[in-house]
């Protein structure tokens, strides 16, 4: 008996030790909660903080709950920390704690995006968790702001530069497709122009073909923004970087233009289909998509240059010399010392076509020299007056003083 009430004795002591021990964590846990609340309500993040990461020990696992509030604070303090070197060990912190947050199945996939620019900002940044922890909240639909947007397509040309042969090739696919469907989310949903000019400066660096570019553009344009100015500037958008990648001879390019003349039916577009089918040498339907800029256009400057463009078309692509000196004589304005450049040289080039007589044909030249002169071109005047008649012929010929030229209807004088 003596022997079993030692026993109970002990046992007792034990368990009052243990019950005691208990309470001491139990108290210990609770006042680091109250000086995290009274941390809280001065706005003292760090030091709330601080009491945090004290009870995650001392309490031995927090719940779903304590763990979310934990995790705002932490990102309260880093962003009211001023001191950059502070702000960078509160972001390895923060980062550390998501880990831990992550292990015990209480992250939350609605904050993907934001964690991830938190690894990307820490010390030692992990990209390949990075690039993951994207993945998740396109995929969740997160709500990105320009910051994660920017760092996210950063780090994928990171990883790109950094990485070798078949993973290369692999992070240049994603930096293409995610191109395209990143700056239709860009247009959709009104981020900053410079968050696109970042992204483009970044795929510029690593996509320089056609080739390269054409294969996901069909992709883009199946599911274009619905709302009429999203659209015609993010088919703008790719249309300047076609032109930048020199893909204007494609079929998308092509599409690209009758899209945005769908969409709006402006003097531009009109000229940018006018300027595709140039380059595709199909230069009588150039000609005949310029003539209808030429009746948008709301000024004289554009028109003048509209109307240069039909009279290179006619003059070096086509041939049509005498197409191309009726267009110079047109033209007004800046242009027309190009134009009458242009149609001195018609004239020259129609030269032994236009007269009855050797004498007559070579009368074009003066006309041409004429025109060359009020261009401003006085060599070229002078070439053209070494092939006017020699003073034999105008002898030869009665000595006139004037010559009609029945081609151009317009007489000159002999001299």
């Amino acid at each position: 008996m003596k022997k079993f009430g030692l026993g109970i004795g002990f046992a007792f002591m034990v368990s009052l030790t243990f019950g005691q021990l208990d309470s001491l964590e139990e108290r210990e846990c609770k006042r680091m909660q109250l000086f995290v609340g009274q941390e809280l309500k001065l706005k003292n993040y760090a030091r709330a903080t601080m009491y945090y990461l004290r009870g995650e020990e001392i309490c031995n696992n927090y719940d779903a709950k304590k763990y979310k509030n934990m995790i705002q604070t932490m990102r309260n303090t880093v962003a009211t920390e001023k001191d950059k070197a502070r702000k960078k060990l509160y972001i390895d912190t923060l980062v550390s704690a998501y880990d831990r947050v992550e292990k015990k199945g209480f992250f939350n996939p609605a904050e993907a995006s934001v964690r991830a620019l938190y690894v990307l900002q820490s010390s030692a940044p992990d990209r390949e968790k990075a690039d993951s922890l994207f993945t998740v909240a396109f995929q969740q639909g997160n709500t990105f702001k320009d910051a994660q947007l920017s760092y996210y397509y950063y780090n994928l040309y990171t990883m790109y530069s950094r990485a070798k042969d078949a993973k290369k090739e692999l992070y240049k696919k994603r930096m293409i497709s995610d191109y395209f469907s990143l700056s239709r989310k860009i247009e959709n949903e009104g981020f900053k122009a410079r968050t696109l000019e970042s992204m483009t400066n970044y795929f510029n660096a690593v996509v320089r073909t056609c080739d390269d570019i054409l294969p996901d553009l069909l992709g883009f344009m199946s599911d274009l923004p619905q709302e009429k100015d999203k659209k015609k500037k993010a088919v703008t958008n790719f249309l300047n970087l076609l032109k930048e990648k020199q893909c204007t001879e494609s079929d998308e390019y092509a599409m690209l233009i009758d899209t945005i003349i769908s969409i709006d039916n402006t003097v531009d577009a009109v000229l940018a289909k006018a300027d595709l089918l140039k380059v595709k040498k199909k230069y009588k339907a150039s000609i005949e998509v310029y003539r209808t800029a030429l009746e948008m256009a709301d000024n004289d400057t554009l028109r003048g240059d509209v109307k240069l463009s039909i009279l290179e078309i006619q003059y070096n692509n086509l041939n049509s010399f005498k197409s191309a000196y009726n267009t110079a004589m047109s033209i007004n304005g800046l242009n027309r010392s190009k134009a009458l450049e242009v149609a001195s040289n018609c004239v020259a080039r129609l030269a032994n076509t236009c007269g009855s007589s050797t004498f007559d044909r070579k009368c074009n030249y003066y006309y041409a020299a004429q025109l060359a002169t009020k261009a401003g071109e006085s060599s070229l005047a002078a070439k053209y007056r070494e092939k006017c008649p020699s003073s034999d012929e105008i002898f030869s010929n009665n000595s006139p003083t004037q010559v009609t030229l029945s081609c151009w209807g317009v007489t000159v004088d002999i001299k």
